[in-house]
């Protein structure tokens, strides 16, 4: 009779263990994006219809911005501590080849270095004066949640620069949400 370990192979461990992690990360961004979307009232256009640099989606929050920010860090903490524990326990798993392991480490380095950068970009933004700010990198993109008053052209393109000192990311896929 062959082992379990035999049967379902390392590979196959960490590639639904890969899955689950990315299922996850995708249910968190359906349920924060999917409760905002009749909220967001879309850029305004110029006469040639494409949207100008600057401008910025707005968000009316009726329970308030604070409450906003408090819920959205508490589900981006859960889904980061769901994937570090993913990770964990992969890599505590015993039975992964060398490659295997170097594949898991290098996971655990780009979760950290995205959570790193992340961090750095929501205080940054914070210490030029935004009341609050959240950072959600991605392979393809970014998205920025600022809580201000108003943002013109020059808050959007502070907003802009700050994020690309720290990351490469294409002006295409960026996306900045104002919540009042």
């Amino acid at each position: 009779m062959k082992r379990l370990n035999l049967i379902i192979g390392k590979k196959q461990i960490a590639i639904a263990s890969l899955t689950v992690l990315l299922g996850a990360a995708v249910a968190v961004n359906f349920i924060v994006s999917s409760g905002k979307k009749d909220e967001v009232t879309p850029p305004t256009t110029q006469v040639g219809g494409s949207a100008n640099y600057g401008d910025t989606s707005f968000v009316s929050n009726d329970a308030g911005g604070d409450a906003y920010f408090a819920q959205a860090r508490l589900d981006k903490q859960q889904t980061r501590d769901e994937a570090a524990q993913v990770i964990a326990s992969m890599y505590n798993g015993g039975d992964m080849t060398k490659d295997e392991l170097t594949v898991v480490e290098t996971n655990a380095q780009n979760l950290s270095s995205v959570i790193e950068s992340e961090n750095k970009i929501e205080t940054l933004l914070k210490a030029q004066g935004f009341a609050d700010a959240l950072c959600y990198l991605s392979d393809s993109g970014a998205n920025i949640i600022v809580k201000t008053d108003g943002l013109d052209a020059a808050g959007a393109a502070k907003i802009k620069s700050t994020l690309l000192s720290e990351v490469e990311v294409a002006s295409d896929n960026i996306t900045i949400v104002e919540v009042k």
